[in-house]
């Protein structure tokens, strides 16, 4: 037994010293969070502010990174060294996301910006539903193994014909270049083989949205499934862009709305004309019953009596005056 235990002490030992340390320079897991959260709130502040967003964003960002005491070079490093680490940065940004939140409660900054959103609270049921069930959350950094994000979704029973799209989601460069740009795809392959795609460049706006609506020659055909794309290019240049950070990911599905049944008026005939041929069960009308049929004129003669009569035997009456 003493051997046993001893043995595995050793194999202990030996698997911490083989354990990868985190790099000199790299955040810890503790560190990247706060700085993450003051990163967010940063932008909800620098949008807040309304004017010249980008500038007060960068001004924001300027201002976590001076309060945490450390350079943007150190944040890109890190957040390209945790990126790479997918159960890391999960369970980082778990963390960052539950923080932000309530922080943002507080600062009414959340409640604002969900009231403004008319999806922000759509859930998976519907004719109009968030149908996401990919990553809420992703960081996208300019080299070969990191620069694109994808996903591939099937449809399934409850997508129709004629179903439109909205792909959504914050992103925000994580520091300034002049290369700072992505490219957003989303491809819809149907069952006879065609193929729709939307595209989107991704820059400075942090919210971004593609929109897909079928044509007519496809929109009675039924979808076979979805696939999406965020690629951060390689530049040569020495100035490579910024880690792309993405967040807050929606699929909005809407069927298309039925046409509305109008129920035909009933014709009223006009009250003027007035079917005077008697009804006919399959009986042909002599010309004798047909003239009879015919409305006809009735002449009403009206006699009016004169007060002051003549009588040829009485002579000439005398004219009665009217009171």
């Amino acid at each position: 037994m003493k051997k046993e235990a001893f043995i595995l002490i050793l194999s202990s030992i030996f698997m911490l010293a083989c354990s990868p340390s985190r790099p000199r320079g790299i955040l810890s897991k503790q560190k990247m969070a706060d700085v993450l959260v003051d990163f967010h709130l940063a932008q909800g502040m620098a949008e807040a502010e309304g004017d010249n967003t980008e500038l007060t964003r960068y001004k924001f960002i300027q201002a976590v990174f001076k309060k945490h005491r450390i350079t943007e070079a150190v944040f890109d490093s890190s957040m390209v060294y945790y990126s790479g680490r997918a159960e890391e940065f999960t369970h980082i940004y778990d963390d960052v996301v539950t923080r932000v939140r309530a922080q943002a409660e507080r600062m009414g900054l959340e409640l604002s910006q969900a009231n403004q959103d008319k999806f922000a609270k759509l859930t998976n049921e519907g004719d109009t539903a968030n149908i996401w069930i990919g990553k809420d959350y992703v960081c996208i950094a300019a080299n070969p193994v990191q620069c694109l994000y994808s996903f591939t979704m099937k449809a399934d029973s409850t997508f129709k014909a004629g179903d439109s799209f909205i792909w959504r989601f914050q992103t925000q460069f994580v520091g300034r270049s002049m290369n700072n740009e992505a490219i957003a795809i989303l491809n819809f392959y149907y069952e006879t083989d065609t193929v729709a795609s939307v595209t989107d460049l991704l820059r400075s706006s942090p919210k971004n949205e593609l929109h897909y609506t079928p044509s007519k020659a496809l929109d009675s055909l039924n979808l076979h499934s979805i696939t999406g794309y965020i690629y951060l290019p390689l530049v040569k240049d020495a100035d490579q862009p910024k880690p792309l950070l993405v967040s807050e990911m929606q699929l909005i599905r809407m069927h298309k709305e039925k046409p509305v049944e109008v129920e035909p008026t009933p014709i009223v005939p006009d009250s003027t004309e007035v079917d005077t041929v008697p009804e006919n069960k399959g009986e042909r009308l002599t010309p004798l019953q047909v003239r009879e049929s015919q409305p006809k004129e009735r002449k009403i003669h009206i006699t009016k009596e004169n007060p002051n009569p003549i009588h040829p035997d009485r002579g000439i009456p005398q004219r009665v005056r009217r009171r």
